[in-house]
């Protein structure tokens, strides 16, 4: 099985957390992670070998694509680098290889990847998962899409390595990142709708759970694999409110206690009060805030502290005390 990331070394921790998520989950197979970059030294090539330790299934290559190709390929969302055009790449890269699977740093991956890895790609040149935002907005005709195109969400992509380079699509991507930078807004994500349109294959958004998945699919919560923290608020951040960050939060105490860290001052914790087996109030911390739940969804109470304020809810919602300090 072969997984890529492209990331500058901002991102080396927050890619720590997500191989572990991976090879958590992925007992079954061998897995070639490839980590395209171009600014890592040696030491941080070694932020990962805490992992031989605990999993032998698995090595890691460190390619560094041509970046003279991307230098001036147009850029205008500001917490996205010019490392995201690099999946233009990896079909090159991998040479020798016929498929690959591709995810954005900010996703965590909670279950088995073997059933996504091994779709029947037939003559597409990949499969993704249809991105709802995208859908709300109306956007896709302001780059000559129609409604009923899909539009996919290009953090998770199941690539046909072999298709891809018969086609030289790689530099088909870049003329087009060229061409289109007058109208595409979503960068490379814009750029690989517009060029593989009617070569994309469809598959289940458990597969890519965005925050707009988390939202609208609620039935899907506990299928879901692969879960990707869009937007520039990401599940580790203090301000984060997405409901499914605790899965993050999962693995990096996994983490942690792999890398024999102190676990007192972990930001975010959460304890049960069982009766019958049954976990009927969850207490959750989460760095500066409290919250107390009946059956881990219904909001009791709860502190929000912000600055030298704290603020007490009933419900989650209703304000009845506020706290400040001298």
């Amino acid at each position: 099985m072969n997984i890529v990331f492209a990331i500058n070394k901002s991102y080396k921790d927050i890619l720590s957390v997500l191989l572990l998520s991976i090879l958590e989950n992925n007992s079954q197979e061998f897995i070639h992670f490839y980590i395209l970059n171009t600014d890592f030294d040696e030491k941080d090539k070694k932020n990962y070998d805490y992992l031989h330790k605990s999993f032998k299934n698995f090595e890691i290559s460190f390619l560094k694509p041509d970046a003279s190709k991307f230098k001036d390929l147009k850029l205008n969302i500001g917490y996205i680098s010019i490392e995201a055009y690099y999946r233009y790449s990896i079909a090159e890269l991998l040479s020798n290889e016929d498929r690959a699977l591709y995810l954005d740093a900010d996703t965590i991956v909670n279950g088995s990847l073997s059933e996504l890895y091994h779709t029947d790609l037939g003559n597409n040149y990949m499969a993704g998962v249809r991105d709802l935002c995208i859908e709300e907005l109306g956007y896709k005709e302001k780059i000559d899409m129609s409604e009923n195109d899909l539009y996919i969400n290009s953090g998770v992509l199941l690539l046909n390595l072999k298709k891809m380079r018969a086609d030289n699509l790689e530099q088909t991507l870049l003329n087009n990142t060229n061409n289109l930078k007058d109208i595409i807004e979503i960068q490379d994500q814009d750029v690989i709708n517009i060029t593989c349109k009617g070569k994309i294959k469809e598959i289940d958004s458990i597969y890519n759970f965005t925050h707009a998945n988390v939202s609208k699919e609620k039935k899907k919560h506990d299928r879901a694999v692969i879960i990707h923290y869009t937007g520039k608020i990401k599940a580790w951040d203090k301000d984060s409110i997405n409901k499914m960050k605790n899965i993050w939060w999962k693995y990096k105490k996994i983490e942690l206690q792999l890398l024999g860290k102190d676990l007192n001052d972990f930001p975010y914790k959460t304890s049960d009060i069982f009766l019958f087996h049954l976990p009927i109030i969850t207490i959750m911390r989460e760095f500066d805030s409290c919250s107390i739940k009946l059956f881990k969804s219904i909001p009791l109470y709860s502190i929000k502290c912000k600055k030298h304020a704290c603020r007490h809810y009933l419900f989650g919602f209703i304000p009845f005390l506020k706290i400040k300090e001298k």
